[in-house]
């Protein structure tokens, strides 16, 4: 069945406008008669139908009961900008890992410093490329997209940090415990990523990530770009925690 994100879900009539309405008409290519899932991204979700077509509203009919759906774990995913689209990517496919909020930050060696009418063109598109990668596979949820942070400012707003989490940082000179050893050592469900930028953390910063009770994590021999390295954590949290 055919899944799309809306504001409202628990009225009898939903009016489906604008973007959302093109989206149904032409990429999901939906006709009248058509039954659709509709979420509202905060876990509420209904069967609809709709009835009525025009060039830029639909009109729909709730058909089916809501549920609220609450996960149990949450994970938290700070990345570092990485240079030219790459953080699109590591959206798109950690969403579709499970992940719960997607941090962004600037560190010391962060090349990509969007700011300004930039800056707020990019945080747009993220939050628009979480919910078509949420609608995509069947999420009942969409991330949270937070605004571009400084590492040293968010760190300062998880500290101190609550005992139901564990803080996980990818480090490269970290030589001996592996992401595997630190999840079976810290047996919590909610969860913290953070991975750094192309030029990796400086020691400034590793010395103020482990002051606020980040655990180093290795991931292994090679030197992964930070978008494969992110989809390789929320992958190997999957495999574990499932």
């Amino acid at each position: 069945m055919k899944r799309i994100f809306l504001e409202d879900v628990t009225s009898k009539e939903i009016k489906i406008s604008g973007q959302d309405a093109r989206h149904l008409a032409y990429s999901l290519r939906a006709k009248r008669g058509d039954k659709i899932t509709a979420v509202d991204g905060s876990g509420n979700c209904a069967v609809i139908e709709l009835i009525d077509f025009d060039k830029e509203t639909i009109k729909a009919k709730r058909l089916g009961d809501l549920r609220k759906v609450v996960g149990d774990r949450k994970i938290i995913l700070a990345d570092c900008l990485p240079k030219q689209n790459r953080f699109e990517t590591i959206i798109e496919k950690t969403t579709e890992l499970g992940v719960d909020k997607i941090q962004p930050l600037i560190s010391e060696r962060t090349i990509a410093r969007p700011g300004g009418v930039r800056e707020k063109n990019k945080i747009e598109r993220w939050r628009k490329i979480a919910k078509e990668a949420s609608e995509q596979c069947a999420r009942d949820t969409i991330p949270e997209i937070s605004d571009i942070r400084k590492l040293d400012d968010w760190l300062k707003e998880i500290s101190p940090l609550d005992s139901d989490w564990l803080f996980l940082f990818c480090w490269e000179l970290e030589k001996e415990t592996t992401v595997r050893e630190v999840l079976s050592r810290y047996d919590k469900e909610n969860i913290i990523v953070l991975i750094g930028p192309e030029g990796g953390f400086s020691e400034r910063e590793v010395s103020a990530i482990k002051s606020v009770g980040g655990v180093s994590a290795s991931l292994g021999e090679r030197i992964l770009k930070t978008d494969t390295a992110a989809i390789s954590v929320l992958a190997m949290i999957n495999y574990e925690r499932m």
